[in-house]
């Protein structure tokens, strides 16, 4: 004998909020897996602030995007290449969205908890009487939807999402911090390799200026008019120029190579640089230092990322006081459920239940955990303040030596640019004064090594001054690319 279909239920409503609640424990088991992961519905991930964006390159709307490598390679571009293949910069930006995750699992918090539960089971058993033995299989189906919501707790949900914003805050900004780190590595190593460029160039024009003294001397000496030491000598400042060309072209290679492979490049790519500007920067900065040190207190990221990691401590003070206070939920469920047997087990039955209520915890005692979180969140706190104090002092103390040192290379370059125009001078005079007979070797080669040294001096103060210059922007936390020109 066939048995009739079984049914949950007999209440329409109550059929309709176990259907519910049986589509949403469906729902929710499957929709996670294809299109919830990729929902933000509390939209935290428009709080995170993408690393290139801040410093974005003018002209390029869209970063890490690029043509062709151009020749020469712009320090704009070259900077952008690097800072889009830096491992730091993507490490940044994982930790802020992983940080994001965290806001919107406290705001999670505030929303309902609602879970369904449907069962169905089957047992066998068997009853011994004095009068015989009876048995017979049990089928059970149960359904029930529970509700649970927090809906006071007295700051501890306010203040737990306060931390996690604020620790975001503090995440946007040292993924920023990183930015500017690399930018600024990635500058300093475009201008070396611009300074070593300018360098071989002057080393060339030095060896160009050797042989010609060598080809003199020889002409000279063959023709009886100069001593064979004068020859000599001649040759040996050739070699040597000829080595100081060979180790500066070597340097430029090692420092090309290395951008190249910082942009996710063969070490083996022909890479060339702007020139080295000829003329003398403008070097006028008139920004007094209180100014520059109020900048540094608004703008730096370092900075920004200390005091939000201090707001966020501070919040984690609170969490940890509300910890221990009462809450408030609301409670309700609906259960549904029906046995059936055989009558030697007893008759079919069918049960129904549902409750709604207010849910009041009250903590009573909990063995002093609470009173040890509050200690531990004061003493982050105490920690975290240190922390920032510790890196005001830093920044302000980066400030003021890169102003000096700019204040210092900045007047060093006046010097070393008048050097650079009087070796110049005096070595043509004395090469005239060589070619008209009235010289000697010792005399040109002492004004050749003294204006060889006054570009070396030249070139080194100037390239010293563009990473003073850039150093200042990086301590004052203001670098970009608008830094670059």
């Amino acid at each position: 004998m066939s048995r009739p279909p079984v049914l949950l239920c007999n209440c329409p409503w109550r059929c309709l909020l176990l259907c519910i609640a049986g589509c949403l424990a469906a729902l929710l088991s499957v929709v996670p897996m294809c299109t919830l992961a990729s929902t933000d519905i509390f939209q935290a991930e428009e709080r995170v602030v993408q690393p290139l964006t801040a410093i974005a390159r003018p002209g390029s709307p869209t970063p890490c995007i690029f043509a062709a490598m151009p020749d020469p390679l712009p320090v704009a571009e070259a900077v952008e290449r690097m800072l889009c293949n830096d491992p730091n910069v993507r490490l940044a930006w994982a930790q802020t969205r992983a940080q994001t995750a965290q806001v919107g699992l406290k705001q999670s918090a505030y929303l309902p908890r609602l879970n369904a539960q449907l069962d169905a089971r089957q047992a066998h058993s068997e009853i011994q009487r004095t009068s015989g033995g009876s048995g017979g299989s049990r089928q059970t189906y149960t359904g029930a939807v529970n509700l649970h919501w927090v809906v006071l707790d007295f700051g501890a949900r306010e203040a737990a999402l306060e931390t996690a914003r604020q620790l975001l805050r503090a995440a946007n900004a040292s993924g920023q911090a990183a930015v500017q780190q690399a930018f600024l590595r990635s500058v300093q190593l475009y201008y070396q390799a611009q300074s070593l460029q300018g360098r071989l160039q002057a080393a060339r024009q030095v060896l160009d200026l050797a042989d010609e003294n060598h080809q003199a001397a020889n002409a000279r000496y063959q023709a009886g008019a100069a001593a064979l030491s004068d020859m000599l000598q001649a040759k040996t400042a050739l070699s040597r120029a000829s080595l100081r060309v060979t180790r500066v072209q070597g340097s430029l290679e090692q420092v090309l190579g290395d951008m190249a492979l910082l942009m996710g490049q063969s070490a083996h790519l022909a890479l060339r640089v702007e020139p080295l500007a000829t003329a003398r920067p403008d070097s006028g900065f008139v920004d007094a230092l209180e100014e520059l040190l109020a900048i540094a207190r608004q703008t730096h990221p370092t900075l920004m990322a200390a005091q939000a990691r201090l707001s966020a401590a501070q919040a984690a003070v609170r969490e940890s006081r509300a910890y221990g206070r009462p809450n408030v939920a609301l409670t309700g469920s609906i259960n549904r459920s029906r046995n059936m047997q055989p009558p030697a087990l007893g008759s079919d039955f069918r049960q129904s239940d549902s409750s709604l209520g207010v849910q009041l915890n009250i903590p009573l005692f909990d063995g002093m955990e609470r009173e040890y979180r509050i200690r531990d969140a004061q003493a982050r706190a105490a920690e975290s303040t240190a922390a920032m104090e510790d890196t005001l002092q830093r920044i302000s103390r980066d400030v003021w030596l890169n102003y000096q040192t700019l204040k210092t290379e900045t007047e060093s370059l006046q010097r070393t640019s008048e050097i650079e125009d009087q070796s110049r001078q005096a070595l043509e005079v004395v090469r005239g004064r060589y070619r008209a007979g009235v010289g000697n070797m010792t005399e040109l080669l002492n004004a050749m090594n003294a204006f060889t040294d006054a570009q070396e001096l030249h070139i080194s103060t100037l390239n010293s001054w563009r990473i003073s210059r850039i150093g200042l922007a990086g301590s004052l936390g203001r670098l970009g690319f608008w830094s670059l020109d």
